[in-house]
């Protein structure tokens, strides 16, 4: 059986939704918890101004979270986390 890992996830959600950020933090969340992530920690950066255009945009808000998940199941993630719209880029990563 594979035991569980700890990552950290980097999300630059659209300056659109930065009045509705609660709705697309939660979104996040339950990605998470639907794949059987636990979140440890979570961190609102703030919207700052992107290195380069990203999807025609200049700014970007961004949101840090620390989590647990099986392996497998980040890749499953990382998936449904590329298809979302309010969602520029995201990065995921072993902590």
């Amino acid at each position: 059986m594979e035991k569980a890992r700890s990552y950290t996830g980097l999300f630059i959600i659209v300056p659109e939704k930065q009045d509705e950020i609660g709705e697309v933090k939660n979104g996040i969340s339950l990605v998470i918890g639907e794949n059987t992530g636990k979140i440890v920690k979570e961190n609102m950066i703030g919207k700052r101004k992107l290195a380069y255009p990203i999807k025609k945009k200049n700014d970007g808000v961004y949101y840090e979270v620390t989590f647990t998940a099986l392996p497998k199941s980040v890749t499953k993630m990382r998936k449904l986390f590329q298809i979302n719209t309010d969602i520029l880029r995201t990065l995921i990563d072993k902590s």
